[in-house]
C-alpha cells in the first residue's frame, strides 16, 4: 500500500493542473516550384510544429481552424540570381468560429519577399504576425494586441 499510494499520487498530479488551451489546427498549402518558396514553407511548418498556439491539422479536426495558402515565385532579375529570393503571397482563412456560418473567411493577405538566408527567421516572424493580426481581427481593434511584424500593418498605429 505504501508503494501504491505515491504511484497513484504521481499519476493524478498532471490531471489536477489547469486545463491546457486547445491549439488551433492549421492546414498549409503551397503553389510554386521555386526553391526559396519551398524552403520557406518547410520553415513555416517547423515553426508551426513548435508553436504553443497552433498545430498541424488532421482530418478529424472540428471547430475553429485556419487554412494558410502560400503562392510563391522566384524573384530573380537574372539567371545568376535564381534561387536567392522569392515573392510569396500569404492568404489565411478561418472556418468554424462559434455562431458563424460554415464558410471560410479570409482575414489575412500579405505579399512578402523572402531571401534564402532569412527563410527561417521570416517564417517565425510570419507566425508572430499571424498572432497579432488574428488578435486585432477577432477583437475588432481593441487595444492590447501585439503589433504586427510584417508590412503592411492593419492596426491603426
Amino acid at each position: 500500500m505504501k508503494i501504491l499510494l505515491p504511484f497513484i499520487f504521481t499519476l493524478l498530479i498532471p490531471l489536477s493542473g489547469a486545463p491546457q488551451e486547445r491549439k488551433t489546427p492549421v492546414s498549409v498549402g503551397h503553389t510554386g516550384k521555386d526553391q526559396v518558396g519551398m524552403l520557406f514553407v518547410e520553415a513555416f511548418n517547423r515553426e508551426l510544429s513548435h508553436s504553443t498556439r497552433y498545430a498541424p491539422m488532421s482530418e478529424s479536426d472540428k471547430g475553429l481552424r485556419f487554412f494558410v495558402d502560400f503562392i510563391s515565385v522566384d524573384a530573380a532579375d537574372s539567371a545568376a540570381e535564381e534561387g536567392k529570393k522569392s515573392v510569396i503571397s500569404v492568404v489565411i482563412e478561418d472556418m468554424g468560429l462559434p455562431n458563424s456560418f460554415p464558410v471560410p473567411d479570409m482575414w489575412y493577405h500579405k505579399v512578402i519577399v523572402v531571401n534564402r538566408r532569412s527563410a527561417d527567421e521570416t517564417a517565425k516572424r510570419l507566425l508572430e504576425d499571424m498572432d497579432a493580426r488574428w488578435c486585432t481581427y477577432i477583437h475588432n481593434f481593441i487595444s492590447g494586441c501585439p503589433k504586427e511584424k510584417l508590412e503592411p500593418h492593419l492596426s491603426p498605429d
